[in-house]
């Protein structure tokens, strides 16, 4: 199809599509941008898809010879390692190895992708990765690695600012990604409860309820049904919150924590066995760190928990603050029990939940 332009600016067209097609690119163009100004960064956003794929999935865009000279044993190490203190094996992430050739707009929008741009050229003469954010959709994680070779593709990969980063953004990114989700149907008088009540402000889905609350302690619950070998299986996700008086930084050593974890669950959670009761698994030793948490100091831990009388166990995950206007010490401590299924999303899914938590009127 040619378009010719005469000097008076006559526009000679030899299809009558053709010039509907430029009057709407005009007419979106214009309404984008204003004035015929290309589209701000928030204009250009909005005209984006949304994201596509399951949680926790990458996709790798590399050729069959790149993956196997060496990227796809650094793919391994770096995003497939076991989740820490999961009962079984599950991967940290799912990973998906795509062709270049097949890289179209149905895969664009996807997620999270890793795309090796591997050729022997000027800019790639110096392994890179590098991270883009809402490239082909909303929230999307996209990076790139260029290099000249595979052995630059895994050198860059291993870098410092390379896959071990990534896989942590991409980490903290589908933490987010849950909280955007349940943002989408809450519980909002379950929300105004924890503000009235507990001094505190969390994302609470829609099917969440209150099992027990008095004082500084309330036992959230949420019971989910899924489908599997053609019978239903219950899945259960639960949120402690407990607040102590605040006695110093010895409150924040890991003894500490897990006596009050062992102590609390003991006296408040047990199952339909008389005499059972929730405690921590010694046998896998939890997981200790202290973060940054909304502008202060925090300690989180992650393990497994077992019912004492009784056959029932899951990953926990926990995060400790203090609240410096009450001088208390406040623990969101969220659980897992789902025996028929992969428990890493449902556990993402808590963790989400329990970093939503935060002092009413808190502004981070």
């Amino acid at each position: 199809m040619r378009i010719h332009v005469d000097l008076r600016g006559a526009l000679v067209m030899r299809s009558a599509c053709a010039f509907a097609f430029l009057v709407l690119s005009a007419v979106t163009w214009t309404g984008c941008g204003g004035n015929g100004a290309p589209p701000t960064k928030a204009e250009r956003l909005a005209l984006l898809p949304g994201k596509l794929g399951p949680s926790g999935e990458i996709v790798m865009v590399v050729s069959p010879e790149v993956w196997s000279n060496g990227v796809e044993a650094a793919v391994d190490s770096l995003f497939r390692t076991p989740v820490r203190v999961l009962p079984q094996y599950e991967p940290r992430f799912d990973v998906v190895r795509l062709d270049p050739a097949e890289f179209d707009r149905f895969w664009k929008p996807h997620r999270n992708i890793v795309f090796f741009d591997v050729e022997d050229r000027i800019d790639t003469q110096q392994p890179a990765l590098k991270v883009y954010r809402n490239k082909y959709a909303k929230g999307q994680v996209y990076a790139e690695v260029k290099a000249r070779n595979a052995a630059g593709a895994v050198a860059a990969l291993f870098g410092p600012e390379g896959g071990l980063m990534l896989a942590d953004m991409i980490e903290r990114e589908e933490a987010v990604r849950f909280e955007q989700l349940l943002k989408l149907d809450r519980n909002a008088s379950l929300e105004q409860e924890l503000r009235e009540k507990h001094g505190l402000e969390a994302v609470m889905p829609r099917d969440a309820r209150m099992v027990a609350s008095s004082g500084g302690y309330c036992w959230i619950e949420r019971s989910l049904t899924r489908m599997k070998g053609g019978r239903n299986h219950d899945v259960q996700m639960g949120i402690v919150v407990h607040r102590t008086p605040y006695n110093g930084p010895e409150d924040f050593s890991m003894p500490a924590m897990l006596a009050r974890r062992d102590s609390l669950l003991r006296d408040r959670i047990s199952s339909e066995v008389e005499g059972s009761f929730m405690t921590t698994e010694y046998r896998l030793p939890p997981l200790y760190e202290e973060v940054s948490f909304r502008g202060g100091f925090a300690a989180t831990m992650r393990g497994l928990w077992r019912m004492e009388g009784d056959f029932m166990g899951g990953p926990w995950t926990a995060i400790s603050w203090v609240d410096e206007a009450r001088g208390q010490l406040v623990t969101v401590d969220g659980y897992v029990y789902a025996p028929y299924f992969s428990k890493r999303e449902y556990l993402r899914e808590v963790e989400a939940i329990v970093r939503s938590f935060k002092p009413a009127g808190a502004v981070s």
